[in-house]
This record gives C-alpha cells, structure tokens and sequence, in this order.
C-alpha cells in the first residue's frame, strides 16, 4: 500500500545511520550528494564537482514494486528523467545515468555516522558506488567492492532547488508502463498554496523513457471517505481504464483536497468551484512532469484531454469542464495545452440543492452518510457564506453524540463504517439526522446552507463547449436520476459540442450502476 505517511516513516527509519542517528530523507525534495571522502558532489553525468552551486540536484523516489530483504528499494531521479543506477547484467559492472529502470538501493553506512551507501548485489557480489581518486587527484565513479568513506554518501539540502510544482513521490515501472504517485502545488480555499496528491499512469517501455501516449484520460474518483481507498494510497478502483484500455492513455487522478498528503484539511464536498481549480492544477502540474520524464509537450495541444466519473466523481468532472473553458484564472495557452475534449459523467449530484432536497423528500437514505458529506463540505467551502457557524449545529443530539462529524473528518472510516454508525446512533432519515433548527427550511441557518448549495449548481449560467456524455441508472438509489436529467435538458441546447443522454444499469443499484459505467469506459468507449 502506498500509504504517505508510512511511506515517510519507512524512509525515515531506513535511510538513517546507526541507533539514535535518524535523518530522514523526504521524498519528492531536493538534495546535492557529496562524498564524504572526498567532499565532491556528484553530477547528473557521473562526475564529480567541488563547487555546490553546480552541482546536480537530486530526488529520492521509491519504487514500492521492488524490495531486497527487508530494504526498501528505492530510485533517485535527478530533476529530469535521470536515474542514478549501478549495474551488472553479466558482463561486468557499471555505473551509468539514464532514464532505465533499476534495482539499486540504499542502506545506511557502516563506516561513517550519518551517511548513506548506494547498494546493488548481482548474484552473490555486493558492490557500492565509489568515488576513486588516481595519483593525479582526477576523480571517477566505479563499483567497489568494499566499503569504505569513498564510498560513503551524505545527503545535504540544496542551496539551488529547482522551482518544481510536483514531487515524485512512487514510481513503478514493473508492468511495462509508469505508474507514479506524486504530490504537487495547487491552491486551497482560502487560496493559499498547498500540497495536494494523486496517481499518473504513463505507457512505456518496461525501461521508462519516451511515451507513446496520444491523450490524457482525467478521471475523478467516486466519494471516499476512508483515506486509505484514495489513488495515491492504494491503485485507484478504475486503473483498469489504463491496463485494459488500446487507447494508449496518460491517466491522471486527484486525491482531492482533504485526502492523501492533505488529510489533515477539511475536504469541500461536491464544491465545484475549489474542486475543479485543484484537480486542473494536477493536469497542468502533470505536463511538466510528462515533459520533464518522458519528453512529452504538451503546450501545442497535441494531447487532448478525456474526463470521466461517476457519482461525486461525475460532478467534479463536469465541474472540470466548465473550469477548462470558462475560468479566468487559465490562460489561452493552458487551454490549448489541456484542449479539453468530452466528459463522459455518471450519476453525479450536478445539483447539490437539488439532491438534498430530493433527500429531505424521501427521508429515508440508502446511504446517510451523503447528507453530513453535503453539509460538511458546504461549511467547508464557503467560510464567507457560514462564518464560524459548525457543521455539527445542522445534526441532531443523537448524531453528535455518536461523533460521526469527526469521524468523516478523521479519514479512517469507509463508507460502509460511515453508514452503519448513523444507522445505529440515529436511523437513515433525514429527520433523525437533522436538528430542529435544520428541519426548518426558513430558518437563518438553513438559508445559509441553501445559499451554499445553490453555489454547487452546475446546470446553469455556462456554455459548454466539448461534447457531454451523461450516463444514469433510472432506479439509482443514491444520487437520484432526475438530477441527470435536469442537468441534460439544461445543458443539451447549449452544449456547442453536442450532449447526449444514456441510460445504463436499469434495475441496478447506484454501486452495481458503477461498474456498468465503468466498464465502458474500460472498453474506450469514452474515445
């Protein structure tokens, strides 16, 4: 699993020197090397420098497909797509800098208190990247067989760190293609810069290198609450799109704020606005990455963009959509670079105030945990609407009391965990859910809360311009079937891309639903 934080703490603990001596090295951040003999730095082409200034700058990435032992194995990639890598495929050893995959890893020394060996063992021969000094002080790498100072490498944060939006934080090329985790720069409510995370998946050669990918598939994932379920943690539930798919995709696909490397913030639950924004950002932040590691560019619009989801999914999809084409906050170029193509969408709540009404209407839920989901991620998102009013004044006694605000926000349950701690402190109405205060459509409080939804209506006020695919079950249990068809017809005669309506899933459940969605667009049926 590639949980962050024990991810963190693995390499933590593992790229540390002896008993109380723990340093730990951060994925995705920026170091020079030097040797502790000779106090050279080490540069991308396999030399060495005295002056720190110009030295290469190095990132440390896992490989989390590749363990020797109990070590973890791991890669450090230079700013580009240079791998640092000790070999011997039997005819002999070699210290060599290119984009191919490799099996080195590193231990702490044995020889020097606070430094680090690079390790790769070829049958029975262990050797270590060594720096060797000739009589006239020139210096080269080669692979020694003993361990020594020369072999012996410190880590020292870099005076010169490139400005990256990304850190690569997995990568695994084990299955003939790229995965990545990564974390990147995006802007949170407030707009404020923060971290956010998600998983890419580029089609490669077993070695890494060039791509030979025609489009960017962008999925959005359906509603978790448990922060292990998300892409970055653990391979997302439609990576099979990009396993099974002859369309020859780069997938991408966010954790959303509030999950991932950001767990510890507040996630804004179906807000189309802050969603979109950071789940854009992941695709303009992921042609860097393509440009620098696979030597895609995709400033000429060469690679369009397919988005597809479902559920929450789907709303932050169309959401996407008309962020791409009307947002000032892009600029022509980043749209040409996005070139934004069709959404195929299932399910969505593209009217939150019209989902929770349907909600207050049918009172009894087949899954209670969307109704806090919806007010909680409302207060979240629109602190100028709420103020320092809490989400908790919209639940009854019985709800509170069985702490299930905290719970959504702590990530640690699923939805299945979510559903059945309400069931049992309350029911699955509406009515045992909500406070008096909430039960009043008239009230202060919940003017507020119609007012926040009503800033989620994704049917209105836009002319979309690619083509819209709308996908819905007719007996959908969860997020209700006229809220499709509302979004279509709002949205058919505007759409200069044309917009079509499929029903899928008749008799199913909104879940059972999902895999009929998915499958077709494991089919490519979304190209």
């Amino acid at each position: 699993m590639r949980q962050l934080l024990i991810l963190f703490f693995i390499i933590a603990t593992t790229l540390s020197a002896r008993g109380e001596d723990n340093i730990a090295v951060v994925p995705g951040e920026q170091y020079v090397l030097r040797n502790v003999a000779t106090g050279s730095y080490l540069q991308k082409d396999g030399t060495t420098t005295t002056d720190e200034s110009e030295a290469s700058n190095w990132r440390v990435v896992t490989n989390d497909t590749i363990h020797y032992s109990d070590k973890e194995q791991l890669y450090f990639v230079y700013s580009d797509d240079i791998v640092m890598q000790l070999t011997n495929g039997g005819t002999g050893w070699k210290v060599s800098f290119s984009g191919k995959s490799n099996t080195t890893y590193v231990m702490p020394s044995t020889t020097t208190e606070n430094a680090f060996k690079f390790r790769y063992r070829y049958l029975a021969d262990t050797r270590f990247i060594n720096v060797e000094v000739d009589g006239n002080g020139n210096e080269k790498l080669t692979a020694a067989k003993t361990q020594s100072a020369y072999n012996d490498w410190e880590f020292v944060p870099t005076s010169h760190p490139k400005d990256y939006r990304y850190r690569l934080m997995t990568m695994d090329r084990s299955s003939g293609n790229t995965k990545y985790t990564i974390a990147y720069l995006s802007h949170d409510i407030a707009g404020e810069p923060v971290w956010l995370s998600g998983w890419i998946a580029v089609p490669t050669s077993s070695e890494g290198g060039p791509s030979n990918a025609d489009h960017v598939l962008f999925s959005t994932h359906y509603t978790m609450c448990k922060n292990s379920e998300v892409p970055s943690q653990s391979d997302p539930y439609d990576a099979y799109a990009f396993n099974l798919s002859t369309n020859k995709p780069v997938m991408i696909e966010p954790d959303y704020l509030g999950y991932g490397i950001s767990k510890d913030r507040e996630h804004p639950y179906c807000a189309p606005d802050i969603m979109a924004e950071e789940s854009v950002d992941m695709i303009l932040v992921c042609h860097d990455m393509l440009r620098d590691m696979h030597n895609m560019d995709c400033s000429t619009g060469e690679y369009p963009t397919y988005g597809i989801g479902y559920s929450q999914g789907g709303a932050i999809i169309l959401a996407c959509q008309r962020y791409v084409e009307n947002s000032p906050k892009l600029t022509e170029e980043e749209r040409q670079a996005i070139k934004w193509t069709r959404t195929c969408t299932g399910a969505g709540p593209y009217n939150s105030l019209a989902t929770i009404s349907q909600y207050l209407f049918q009172d009894k839920l087949s899954m209670p945990v969307a109704a806090p989901l919806l007010v909680m991620g409302m207060v979240a998102a629109y602190p100028d609407i709420f103020g320092d009013i809490p989400a908790e004044r919209y639940f009854s006694d019985a709800f509170n009391g069985a702490g299930i605000v905290d719970k959504v926000r702590s990530t640690d349950y699923d939805i299945d965990e979510l559903n059945d701690a309400i069931k049992k402190a309350c029911g699955n109405t509406m009515q045992s859910m909500l406070s008096e205060e909430a039960k009043d459509f008239n009230s202060d409080l919940m003017q507020l809360l119609l007012k926040a939804l009503g800033c989620s209506d994704l049917t209105r006020d836009w002319t979309p311009k690619a083509e819209i695919w709308f996908f819905h079950n007719t007996d959908d249990d969860v997020v209700p079937y006229l809220n499709t068809m509302s979004a279509y017809k709002s949205l058919k005669d505007r759409c200069l891309g044309g917009c079509s309506m499929h029903t899928t899933g008749v008799g199913m459940s909104h879940l059972a639903a999902a895999i009929d969605f998915m499958a077709r667009m494991i089919l490519g049926n979304y190209k």
